[in-house]
């Protein structure tokens, strides 16, 4: 089994500096599932990737400047663990680098915008699988380029030790391409409770300008979690989004179950509902050991008012319905 390779390098910076300590990991996912969904117009089956986790591997770094300030990178390769395809940009994922010290973090590079992280945050499936995100699947967000990761990124976090409260900021270049992104997310963390909102503003120079709202909330109750999540995108000319969703995850020994009840409607400028898909969603992680595990998840959608979503790649027809279902296997290293 492939274990996380760690090592240290120790360098002067320069004659007569002090020795600084540096640490850097290398790490990654392998995630492979066998697939099906089934829609009114085709069905398929087959073997995918990402259906607990996205397959990469990255390296991670960090350097003691001394006095609490510390540099750190991190660069993501994501792949496909099916095939071993790839995108063509090598480094699709994370690539980045930043200060961290008593101030919080600032971080300069490609990043998760905080309007994903809520998404990601609130719901018991995380961001992967049929059975996970249909608020963000649902949103005018998934139509804008950084809808997930932005490109040119300035973000910053505040330190831990703020009483349980959190603050983070993004910015990115306006040249950046194909779209910018400015966000930050204020959130609260303590005890069983946990809530985050993030308000976003999105710009692809082929679409326009769109304004999110995301708040996510979790709830802790002995071995049951429980999430809500909103979502509010709104275009300056052209469809608007709203989305909704409720999830749990029950611990049992070394296997979490899950549940998960989602609807995203689209409306047009004027107001008028053009697509509302409901999502009904369960499944499981088993865990074999620390680093691996199987998963499951089974999703059925209901689509109306011209909606036409599916899942796995099938086809269906206007607001006619959709199922799917994938069982995977996950390492990570």
């Amino acid at each position: 089994m492939l274990r996380a390779l760690t090592f240290s390098l120790v360098a002067a910076a320069c004659a007569g500096s002090a020795i600084a300590q540096s640490t850097v990991t290398v790490f990654g996912v392998m995630d492979t599932n066998i697939g099906w969904g089934k829609g009114s117009l085709t069905s398929i089956k087959r073997v995918h990737t990402g259906g607990l986790a996205g397959s990469r591997l990255g390296f991670r770094g960090t350097e003691d400047l001394g006095g609490g300030l510390r540099a750190n990178f991190i660069v993501e390769h994501g792949l496909n663990s099916d095939d071993g395809s790839a995108t063509p940009v090598f480094w699709n994922r994370q690539a980045l680098v930043a200060l961290s010290g008593s101030f919080g973090e600032v971080a300069l590079g490609r990043q998760y915008t905080p309007t994903f992280l809520v998404h990601a945050t609130y719901d018991a499936f995380g961001p992967q699988g049929v059975a996970a995100q249909q608020v963000l699947f649902g949103s005018m967000e998934i139509s804008q380029a950084a809808n997930i990761r932005a490109n040119d990124a300035v973000n910053y976090k505040t330190p831990g030790g703020l009483g349980g409260f959190s603050l983070q900021a993004m910015t990115t270049d306006h040249t950046a391409s194909p779209g910018w992104y400015h966000g930050i997310k204020a959130g609260y963390a303590g005890g069983p409770v946990s809530v985050d909102l993030a308000l976003g503003h999105f710009n692809n120079p082929a679409i326009g300008d769109l304004d999110t709202i995301t708040v996510g909330g979790r709830y802790t109750v002995g071995p049951v979690k429980l999430y809500a999540l909103f979502d509010k995108a709104d275009s300056g000319s052209g469809n608007d989004s709203r989305g909704m969703q409720v999830s749990a995850a029950y611990t049992l020994g070394v296997t979490d179950l899950k549940v998960s009840l989602a609807q995203s409607s689209i409306k047009s400028n004027a107001g008028a509902t053009v697509g509302t898909t409901r999502r009904y969603g369960v499944g499981f992680v088993h865990a074999l050991s620390k680093r691996t595990f199987i998963h499951g998840n089974v999703a059925k959608l209901a689509n109306s008012d011209g909606a036409r979503m599916v899942v796995n790649g099938a086809t269906t027809g206007v607001n006619q319905g959709a199922q799917g279902l994938d069982l995977g296997i996950t390492h990570m290293f």
